[in-house]
């Protein structure tokens, strides 16, 4: 199923665009699609340490505006936000 993702602050410089999408499997959790972005920086971005912090220590945001833990399941194409911490973490 395809994920997209909404780019703010800092994550901004992950991509031209405002958003990145991500193809995941049914049941996947925010943890899954954290990876998915880690392994997307270690390709693009020949693993840039601080990409991968940022992307570590931020939060996601479902499309109705809550706040998603790690262990959030995935069920249905969706949109998610990341939210960087203010300050780079």
């Amino acid at each position: 199923m395809k994920v997209s993702v909404e780019l703010f602050g800092v994550a901004r410089e992950f991509s031209t665009k405002a958003h990145l999408d991500f193809e995941l499997v049914e049941n996947s959790s925010i943890k899954d699609l954290r990876n998915q972005m880690i392994d997307f920086v270690d390709l693009n971005f020949r693993g840039n340490e601080t990409f991968k912090k940022i992307i570590k220590s931020s939060a996601f945001c479902s499309s109705d505006d809550k706040i998603v833990s790690d262990n959030y399941k995935i069920v249905k194409k969706q949109n998610f936000s990341i939210i960087p911490p203010i300050g780079g973490g």
